[in-house]
C-alpha cells in the first residue's frame, strides 16, 4: 500500500532503493497524461478503431521540438502492441517509423519493413520494396502508419519531395493505411505538396506550457516519479516560477530542469527537492547553454 500519497505506487515502491536504481527509474521515459496528450491519444485510437476506407483519415501530430511528440506518439504504440493471431503470426495495427532525412522512397519502404520485422535488401529496387510493403502491411493488418519528423523530406529537392508524397499517399490509398504524420510546424509545409492529400490530415498541436493550471499539475505528476520521501511541492508558487522560469515551454525543458534537482537531492541525501536545489538545477543549465558543443546530460 502507498501510504506516501505524493509519489505514484511505483515511485513509493522505491524509497527503500539505492541511490543508483532510483536514479534510473527517474531518468526513464514515463508518459505522462495531461489535456493536450489525452485529447491526441483519443484522435489517434479513433484511427485504428474505426472501420477502413479508401480515402483514410488522417492525423498531423504537430509542435515545438522537444515538446513531447516522439514520447507521445511512441505511448501511442505501446498502447497498441504487435500481437500474434491463432497462427502466431504478427498482427501491428500500428506502425511507428521515423521518416529518413530525405525524401527517399526507397529508404522509407526500407523503415517501414524494419518496423514491421521483415528481412530484406535495403537496396533493392524501390518498386520491390514497394511490393512487399503492401503484402506485408496487408498480412499483418497494420492500418495506422506514424511517420516521426516528417518534415525531414523538405531536405530534398522539390522534384524528389513531390514524388516521395505521392508514393505515400499511394500506400494510404491502395492499403488503405491512415497516416499520423509527426514534426515540427513545417509538417503543414510538406503535407501541402499535394493539395488533395493534406485535406485528409486533422492538425493536432502540443502547444507550449504556459503557466496555469496544467502546468501545476504536470509539475505534481513529475514530483510523484521522484522517489524523496517528502513532499517537495513543486506545484507551490514559489517553486513552479522557478521551474517556469527557467524552461523555454516546452515538456522536455520542465522535465530536465527537474531531473537535474532531483538528481542533486537523491545524491546528497536530501529528502526532498529544495528551492536551492532548483536554482542550482537553473544555473547549470543556463551554463550549459552557454558552451558550444558542452554534452546536455544530466
Amino acid at each position: 500500500m502507498n501510504t506516501r500519497t505524493h509519489l505514484s505506487v511505483k515511485a513509493a515502491d522505491l524509497l527503500e532503493a539505492s541511490v543508483p536504481e532510483k536514479l534510473e527509474f527517474i531518468q526513464r521515459d514515463h508518459h505522462i497524461d495531461y489535456p493536450a496528450s489525452d485529447y491526441i491519444l483519443r484522435e489517434l485510437q479513433d484511427l485504428v478503431d474505426r472501420p477502413r476506407s479508401t480515402k483514410p483519415e488522417c492525423r498531423a501530430v504537430i509542435s515545438d521540438s522537444d515538446n513531447g511528440k516522439t514520447t507521445l506518439t511512441k505511448h501511442f504504440l505501446r498502447l497498441n502492441p504487435v500481437v500474434l493471431d491463432e497462427t502466431d503470426c504478427p498482427i501491428a495495427k500500428v506502425l511507428w517509423v521515423e521518416t529518413p532525412p530525405a525524401a527517399d522512397e526507397g529508404r522509407l519502404y526500407s523503415a517501414i519493413l524494419t518496423g514491421l520485422g521483415v528481412n530484406h535488401r535495403a537496396d533493392a529496387p524501390a518498386e520491390r520494396l514497394e511490393a512487399l510493403v503492401h503484402h506485408e502491411t496487408a498480412v499483418q493488418q497494420t492500418s495506422v502508419l506514424i511517420l516521426d519528423e516528417l518534415h525531414a523530406m523538405l531536405n530534398s529537392p522539390a522534384r524528389q519531395q513531390k514524388q516521395f508524397m505521392a508514393s505515400l499517399k499511394r500506400l494510404s490509398n491502395v492499403r488503405q493505411l491512415s497516416i499520423v504524420a509527426c514534426g515540427t510546424h513545417d509538417v503543414v509545409r510538406a503535407l501541402a505538396i499535394d493539395p488533395q492529400f493534406v485535406s485528409r490530415f486533422l492538425r493536432l498541436s502540443l502547444p507550449l506550457w504556459s503557466a496555469n493550471e496544467d502546468f501545476l499539475s504536470l509539475l505534481a505528476a513529475f514530483e510523484s516519479l521522484i522517489p524523496l520521501p517528502k513532499p517537495s511541492n513543486l506545484a507551490a508558487p514559489e517553486m513552479a516560477f522557478e521551474i517556469f522560469k527557467g524552461s523555454n515551454g516546452t515538456i522536455a525543458s520542465i522535465k530536465k530542469l527537474i531531473l537535474r534537482a532531483a538528481q542533486v537531492a537523491l545524491k546528497t541525501g536530501q529528502d526532498r527537492i529544495t528551492f536551492a536545489a532548483l536554482q542550482s538545477a537553473r544555473n547549470w543549465r543556463d551554463a550549459a547553454s552557454l558552451i558550444p558543443n558542452r554534452p546536455r546530460e544530466l
